[in-house]
């Protein structure tokens, strides 16, 4: 199989670039440190005596893991937002349109190196992420669940990146508008569930009647919440720290009503259906870039035909008319 060649091109420009070392080191630095903060304000170091409370030290896991997600949603729109925006500022857009490469290659390329970067960044965060595991009470596998849900995250915000950069011009445009658009996945879902809940709160309050006992029946308005990467990553990572589902004990205190049961047949598999849809919306921001270089594309191909069409009519006009060229040596 051909490797692709935008994708060997990021990859070996960031190999000969200072910023990634550094960056990972940073990072590392980062997780390091709030781990042993976290695990010196649980246990003490340096006190002689002290109950520790062994349920605690695996808060440890979960610390580090929210650290890493507000991180990664942040280091992923640098790395993807300019990448289109940065060759148009750069003025080489052009010279890669006319490579022949199809608009998905360019597309995947930008996107995958950006997620070998993020795959360095998780791997370099295990041995901070191992502290957990040695006191025990968090399994192995949820480690690499963690890593799954992680990365499925980053390729979600990295097509969202891609997407925004296909479509502005400025990088910082378009670092600005893959937050924004990260921000309406991560609490518009909610503030949509929060606000419809309300709106049936409110029409009970004024119809003059109770509130249920089991809760109010917003139906299955909460299945939004699977377009949310957020909450799959929650419930993951509740399921790690804690063993049960997180979903299901949202969905199962008396506050969406007895029409929410069906929602909690599938709360067991909530964080995996969670991640394919995020995978899903990943690839549908990856169509959407794909399509928009397309028709970069298409225009810069037409403008040039038609440049050059003109150019030929002119041609022939002087080799018709010899009077022609005299007339523009004479101007």
């Amino acid at each position: 199989m051909k490797a692709n060649p935008i994708l060997k091109k990021e990859l070996v420009l960031g190999a000969r670039s200072i910023k990634l070392p550094l960056a990972l080191l940073f990072y590392s630095a980062c997780l390091s440190v709030t781990a042993l903060v976290t695990l010196d304000g649980m246990t003490g170091f340096g006190q002689v005596y002290r109950e520790i409370e062994y349920e605690t030290l695996t808060s440890i896991f979960l610390v580090l893991a929210y650290m890493q997600l507000f991180m990664i949603c942040v280091i992923i729109p640098v790395l993807t937002a300019g990448s289109i925006a940065g060759e148009r500022e750069r003025q080489t857009l052009d010279i890669m349109l006319t490579a022949p490469i199809s608009p998905l290659s360019i597309v995947l390329g930008k996107l995958f190196s950006a997620m070998c970067n993020i795959f360095l960044f998780v791997i370099s965060s295990l041995p901070a992420m191992a502290i957990a595991f040695l006191y025990g009470g968090i399994r192995w596998e949820y480690l690499l669940i963690f890593m799954v849900s992680i990365m499925c995250i980053a390729f979600f915000s990295g097509a969202i990146g891609i997407w925004c950069s296909s479509i502005y011009k400025k990088t910082i445009v378009s670092v600005i508008m893959t937050m924004i658009v990260e921000l309406a996945f991560f609490l518009g879902t909610i503030l949509i569930l929060l606000g419809y809940y309300y709106i049936k709160y409110e029409r009970i309050l004024e119809t003059g009647g109770t509130i249920p006992a089991n809760g109010i029946d917003v139906g299955w308005v909460p299945a939004i919440l699977l377009l949310n990467p957020a909450v799959g990553f929650t419930d993951a990572i509740y399921t790690a720290y804690t063993g049960s589902s997180g979903a299901e004990m949202i969905l199962k205190n008396s506050f969406f009503g007895n029409a929410a049961s069906g929602l909690v047949k599938i709360c067991p598999w909530w964080s995996w259906i969670s991640m394919g849809v995020t995978i899903l919306l990943g690839i549908g921001f990856v169509m959407l870039a794909a399509g928009r270089i397309d028709s970069v594309r298409r225009r810069e191909k037409h403008r040039n035909t038609g440049h050059k069409a003109g150019r030929s009519k002119k041609q022939k006009r002087k080799e018709q008319d010899p009077h022609e060229s005299l007339k523009e040596i004479q101007q």
